[in-house]
């Protein structure tokens, strides 16, 4: 018999939902959809098509009695999050989903892990507006990809988003930023290496949702890409199949040795 209970997270003025589903969070879709101001039922094709293997409906208790709502497991709720481009949608909530995009994830986990947000973000979106302007400048100068544009953000504060940069560290941020696009990165020399940070919880976070997206790849690659490239004559169909099944498997060797603390048996 499945376990099911729901914790209420107040998010920005709207209601989300962490669900415990046999012991695993999920996260009712329609809410949060409808609170970034996006229409629901495009964005419901795509969680059936794109998000399959994490998505199912459950039955869950409210004030009006039992509803079924479709859910996402909440280790796949960033890859979602960042399927949607800001720069695509509604002027009027593009300041929205941008909020959503930045926080919602990790509001929730912190939620599912804790019951509770411990600290409350300390600056706006429309303050961190200007470094968002300034990463996109990196991105487009130096051809980085999302996180590793924010990860040079990640590594200079020390913190894991960048809406937990300091308002007043906000500006040096920026010109930091631009700087590193115009000029690229200068590395001082270090006298003694600082000591090494590890989030267990993003890094698993991380890797799970990598091996959602080559599993993605290679349900592609099996749904007609390897027949359709063999009758073009590609001839190294065979070796594509095992580089994919090879990184899967040590994605998800590396992901079950950190959950059980095992740190010292990854490889160097």
């Amino acid at each position: 018999m499945n376990t099911i209970s729901t914790i209420n997270v107040p998010f920005h003025g709207n209601n989300l939902y962490v669900v415990n589903y046999n012991g695993e969070p999920y996260v009712p879709m329609r809410p949060i959809v409808e609170g970034m101001g996006l229409a629901w039922q495009s964005q419901l094709e795509k969680l059936k098509k794109r998000f399959s293997k994490g998505v199912t409906e459950i039955v869950i208790p409210s004030k009006g009695g039992e509803q079924s709502m479709i859910c996402l497991a909440l280790r796949k709720l960033a890859g979602w999050l960042h399927t949607i481009s800001p720069n695509k949608v509604k002027p009027e909530i593009r300041n929205k989903v941008i909020q959503y995009q930045e926080e919602c994830d990790d509001v929730l986990y912190e939620y599912w892990t804790t019951g509770e947000v411990k600290a409350k973000k300390s600056t706006t979106t429309d303050d961190r507006a200007p470094l968002r302007n300034a990463v996109d400048c990196l991105m487009t100068k130096k051809r980085l990809s999302f996180p590793k544009a924010y990860g040079y953000v990640h590594a200079k504060y020390g913190v894991n988003s960048i809406d937990e940069v300091p308002l007043d560290l906000l500006p040096e941020a920026v010109d930091y930023i631009y700087k590193v696009a115009l000029e690229g990165e200068y590395i001082p020399k270090q006298e003694e290496l600082p000591t090494p940070k590890f989030n267990k919880h993003k890094t698993i976070h991380t890797l799970e949702g990598a091996v959602i997206h080559i599993r993605a790849m290679k349900e592609y690659w099996n749904n007609g890409l390897k027949d359709s490239l063999k009758q073009l004559g590609y001839q190294h169909t065979g070796s594509m199949t095992e580089h994919m099944t090879d990184i899967l498997f040590h994605l998800d060797w590396a992901i079950h040795e950190i959950k059980g603390d095992n740190l010292d048996k990854l490889p160097a």
